[in-house]
């Protein structure tokens, strides 16, 4: 049980102590946690520049001295359109010793966030925005400084009210498959996010039909994550997300230390 994708109060959308996230994290039957903060640079962002990391690192260690023998903490990062601010992404992640880092591609552009109803409506045409998601991901997949690809159909947990039920990850096939194949030539991975199955949503991001392709194609870096920003969703289906990956032919899970892969047989 690993949760390689959760936040507390050092990210600004989030309002949980450390010590509760790994106290929900034991309750789950979790073994090992990532807090993957928020870093963002866009200064439309009501969260860029608030993860203050030396304070985390502080607090990871007082954690760590808490809970040690029974969960294993990650020091990680969320780092936003990491192709767009590449010596910013150098810096930080060449400042402190990150086991984990995430890439998460949030705003379509510079000034569309994908939450926001501009990115359902800019072009009149909801299929056309999330072809155009797909297609900046491949600029974030094939330069952007990353150990896993966060939620890769992020756009899916808003704007129902412009898709309903119309929404089909197969539509952007192509797309999706290009950003995968350049996540395997470049040795990353991408995460299977449980957050909309809280919400009641039939599927994660992404999808079942991705996780095959990835398989498919020769992916083997596949973490899980809850998305958590509050302990109460701690843990939450990642039973779920490890019968996905056996579905998908993977009998592994990945971690990490000091940025570098392990493989969990499951």
């Amino acid at each position: 049980m690993f949760d390689y994708h959760t936040h507390t109060h050092f990210s600004q959308d989030s309002d949980a102590p450390m010590e509760a996230q790994c106290r929900a994290a034991i309750a789950a039957g979790v073994t090992q946690i990532a807090f993957t903060e928020h870093e963002d640079y866009n200064p439309d962002d009501s969260t860029s520049f608030y993860f203050r990391h030396e304070d985390y690192l502080r607090e990871v260690a007082r954690c760590r001295g808490l809970f040690g023998d029974k969960l294993i903490i990650r020091q990680a990062i969320e780092v936003s359109e990491p192709h767009r601010y590449p010596e910013r992404v150098s810096q930080v992640l060449g400042a402190y010793p990150w086991d984990f880092v995430l890439g998460s591609l949030h705003w379509l552009t510079t000034w569309i966030n994908t939450f926001e109803p501009a990115f359902f409506t800019y072009c009149g045409d909801w299929r056309q925005s999330f072809r155009d998601y797909f297609v900046e991901m491949v600029q974030l997949a094939r330069s952007g400084d990353f150990d896993v690809l966060a939620h890769l159909d992020y756009p899916s947990r808003y704007g129902q009210k412009y898709f309903g039920d119309d929404y089909d990850i197969t539509e952007y096939e192509q797309e999706i498959r290009a950003i995968l194949k350049i996540i395997i030539d470049r040795g990353k991975g991408i995460e299977i996010n449980t957050n909309l199955l809280r919400r009641g949503r039939k599927d994660p991001n992404p999808p079942q039909a991705v996780i095959n392709w990835y398989r498919e194609i020769g992916g083997t870096i596949l973490t899980i994550g809850s998305d958590s920003h509050n302990p109460a969703h701690t843990g939450q289906h990642i039973d779920v997300a490890l019968q996905m990956a056996r579905t998908a032919g993977f009998d592994h899970i990945a971690t990490f230390e000091q940025r570098k892969v392990k493989l969990i047989k499951i």
